[in-house]
């Protein structure tokens, strides 16, 4: 799976543990995207085969390391 699309899962599930949402109409899991079913739903089945971290895997070491990457970049401050 590509990172652009790792990126899109792992952020689905951290807007839906930050608290309330409007819930996808299909899952009702994950955020939906303006009314419309949510990334998951969306993509697992049609364009990647699975979600990593809904079946307890980690994800992968390309993806962490450029999630890491830009975490670490601190962005400049304009005074």
């Amino acid at each position: 799976m590509c990172i652009t699309c790792e990126h899109m899962l792992y952020e689905e599930h951290r807007d839906a543990e930050a608290g309330p949402f409007e819930p996808c109409p299909q899952c009702g899991k994950f955020r939906s995207n303006e009314g419309q079913p949510c990334y998951h739903c969306f993509s697992i089945g049609n364009t990647i085969d699975e979600c990593p971290e809904c079946l307890g895997k980690p994800w992968s070491e390309e993806f962490l390391s450029v999630k890491a990457e830009i975490e670490s970049d601190s962005p400049t401050s304009v005074q």
